[in-house]
């Protein structure tokens, strides 16, 4: 457990580094900081998703959820293209939505040190994605 534990929590390094790099360095870095965020934010719930594969492959409505996500953590990273403030509200909404799932069909959550980690890690990626919309906004 702790090899996982370690693992997911340097995963969660490049959205609180991609987060907080435009207040260090100035707004010279927010688009492109916020950009890569999304670009990173897609990767890892696409990831993510291949967890739904691994639990159950036989149930048929888990399978087409894990596309599902995998599929609009891509739609994520095209809408960033076009609206930045969109492409990481969906990633926020598509984490948590995620996280919801997972309790429901993954065994490893009544294992209170995995539920711990994945609700911080949840929690640190949604926010990373609220305090970034928030730079956006204002």
């Amino acid at each position: 457990m702790q090899t996982k534990i370690t693992l997911g929590y340097l995963g969660f390094l490049p959205f609180a580094a991609l987060t907080i790099l435009p207040w260090i360095f100035g707004e010279t870095y927010e688009e492109i900081s916020f950009q890569l965020l999304v670009v990173y934010g897609g990767i890892i719930i696409s990831f993510l998703s291949g967890i739904i594969w691994g639990i159950d492959s036989t149930n048929r409505k888990n399978l087409v959820l894990a596309i599902v996500f995998s599929l609009s953590g891509f739609g994520a990273i095209l809408l960033a293209l076009i609206n930045l403030i969109y492409a990481m509200t969906l990633l926020f909404f598509l984490f948590f939505l995620f996280y919801l799932l997972e309790a429901k069909i993954n065994p490893q959550f009544t294992n209170p040190d995995y539920l711990r980690l994945r609700k911080n890690l949840t929690s640190g990626v949604c926010g990373c994605y609220m305090f970034s919309i928030v730079i956006l906004i204002y």
